[in-house]
């Protein structure tokens, strides 16, 4: 079927892969309804923060906040009980991703609509391209994939979110680049690229890269540029309230933090859990007297607000400061990190790149099944007349290829996690699968089709399979860190009160997942278990009383304590993995 037929919207199609996208969805966030992460756990404190007008609090130049003003909305209003509580953030997870494939099929529609519109042109030419119903069973197909694969609605975090919106304004480009764009369209860009970057710090620099996009697809610069100054203005508009926050609890200017912080870790080497401990960049000013809150590195950077060392074998710190949440470390790393700066190292950025091109290679050459896009590909091109028209028609999307290789591009240069890109590459495929055209016959619209078909088949077989192991993996999945902090306050321990962890990272073992339903704070921290479970009884004391003058009312850990030292005596929280220890006078 030629690009110029518009005799059905394929209604049904897409009703279909609909319902699968539904489906397969659902079952990946039920599977991990007693689940959560880190990340999560530190947007759900924010919510909490936000929603409860704590602005103090709330404001974190480290995690974006328009994920966790979803999460606490629905927090605030449903008013869950623990064991709801991570349950409920996976519904969000979920709506988020319905919410996506809307403004998916929004940009795969504008799509389709633009190359209906240049369809006349291979006509004329004797020339077929992909069918229409082809790119609606490619573009769900691998929207699933990556969306269920590369994103999944498993984790707490705001990658769907930016997902969505990527797409949105993808979608809203290829209108303006179709001459389909009014006024609306250019502040619905703006609006976009706004939430976009509350949603995600790194949207900051990359909405430039789309308003500059959106510049040179209306031809005329002069023409084009007040449209852009719309979608620049209301932009602003959206991000500045924010970044004027950042920047003043900062004292600097900033749109956020986070990159900043991962260019140090990745690049320059530091340690980005104990900034101040460990890593390339060795903190000279390890037990400073109480009161000095500077720590300098050997490359003569200071650490402004360096986590207190406490005891130094085995390490064990002390997270003392104005920072809240459940575990204030990583509520807002960027305030126990202050004043690192990152530093342009060729070493390292060479790493990074290779590490990222890595990832590159490994995604596309199949790891996770996408070998199958891949071949299906390379055999439409290969069977084209000339290969190499078949490229130059896919860079004629030049808009789909500058946004996604812009975002990639960037990544690469610090760190590539696939649930970031994922939306990037899937405006990559749909560029490259643009470029696929063939002469007029019976035998290349057989290929077409056929290729389109196993490509989508194949990929859908794999996301769900995907989903069919995460729900078996789920059978008789207990709500154990509700069944832990339930446990924890029938031990006496209430609500408000500080606990220590003994965990070998933080995070370690998922004790913040048990704090927060039990509404505990995280205040200090043993990162070497081993060595503190393998030290004499009289260290494990000291570490014990140390820990003990923070203000810390008890210390959990994960796993059976070795029986080193019997007179500490460990409890196990009901059922679960979890072990404390109470500091309180008149507890075991």
């Amino acid at each position: 079927m030629a690009m110029t037929e518009t005799g059905t919207n394929y209604r049904g199609l897409r009703i279909a892969f609909w319902f699968v996208a539904l489906v397969l969805g659902a079952s990946n966030a039920w599977a991990a309804r007693f689940t959560i992460n880190p990340d999560g756990i530190s947007y759900l404190d924010m919510g909490d923060a936000y929603w409860r007008g704590d602005w103090h609090m709330a404001v974190n130049a480290y995690w974006s906040p328009f994920y966790s003003w979803l999460l606490g909305l629905f927090l605030k209003e449903l008013k869950p009980s623990a064991y709801w509580e991570y349950p409920l953030a996976h519904l969000v997870n979920f709506l988020i991703y319905v919410a996506a494939l809307a403004c998916f099929e929004f940009f795969l529609r504008a799509f389709i609509r633009y190359r209906r519109a240049s369809g006349k042109e291979f006509d004329e030419a004797g020339e077929v391209t992909l069918p229409e119903w082809a790119w609606w069973a490619l573009g769900y197909s691998l929207f699933i994939w990556t969306s269920l694969v590369l994103i999944t609605v498993r984790l707490v975090t705001p990658d769907m979110c930016v997902a969505g919106f990527v797409y949105l304004a993808t979608g809203l480009i290829l209108q303006v680049r179709s001459g389909a764009a009014s006024r609306r369209t250019f502040v619905l860009l703006g609006v976009t690229l706004g939430l976009a970057y509350l949603a995600k710090a790194v949207m900051f620099p990359i909405a430039f890269v789309f308003l500059a996009v959106a510049l040179l697809s209306l031809g005329s610069i002069r023409k084009a540029a007040p449209q852009i100054v719309i979608s620049a203005l209301t932009f602003a508009v959206i991000a500045c309230p924010f970044m004027c926050a950042l920047s003043r609890a900062k004292g600097r200017i900033t749109f956020g933090d986070s990159g900043r912080l991962m260019y140090a870790g990745c690049i320059d080497g530091v340690d980005f859990l104990f900034p101040g401990d460990t890593g390339k960049l060795q903190c000279v000013g390890e037990g400073l007297p109480e009161g000095v809150d500077e720590t300098e590195f050997t490359d003569g950077r200071k650490l402004l607000h360096p986590v207190s060392r406490i005891f130094d074998t085995p390490p064990t710190y002390q997270f003392k400061g104005p920072v809240g949440g459940t575990y204030p470390f990583w509520y807002d790393p960027s305030y126990w990190q202050e004043g690192i700066k990152p530093r342009f190292d060729l070493g390292g950025q060479e790493t990074a790149a290779m590490r990222g091109l890595q990832s590159f290679r490994l995604l596309y050459l199949g790891v996770f099944l996408q070998l199958n896009v891949t071949t299906g590909l390379c055999i439409l091109y290969l069977w084209a007349p000339k290969a190499s028209l078949c490229i130059e028609r896919a860079l004629a999307n030049w808009p789909l290829m500058l946004v996604g290789f812009s975002a990639l591009g960037l990544y690469t240069l610090v760190f590539v996690v696939y649930r970031y890109i994922a939306p990037f590459v899937l405006v990559l495929w749909v560029g490259a699968f643009s470029g696929v055209w063939m002469p007029e016959s019976k035998g290349s619209r057989t290929l077409m089709a056929v290729v389109s078909f196993c490509i989508a088949a194949t990929t859908i077989g794999s996301a769900g399979s995907y989903a069919v192991r995460n729900l078996l993996a789920s059978r008789g999945a207990a709500p154990v860190y509700w069944q832990a902090a339930t446990a924890l306050k029938e031990l006496g321990i209430r609500s408000g009160e500080k606990l220590a962890v003994v965990v070998e990272e933080p995070n370690g073992g998922g004790v913040t997942f048990v704090a927060r339903l039990a509404r505990t704070q995280i205040i200090a921290q043993v990162n070497r278990p081993d060595h503190f479970f393998s030290a004499p009884s009289t260290t494990q004391t000291q570490v014990l009383q140390a820990i003990a003058n923070t203000g810390a009312q008890a210390i959990l850990t994960v796993g059976e304590p070795p029986r080193s030292a019997p007179e500490i005596y460990w409890e196990r929280l009901g059922t679960t993995e979890y072990y404390l220890h109470h500091l309180k006078e008149g507890h075991p």
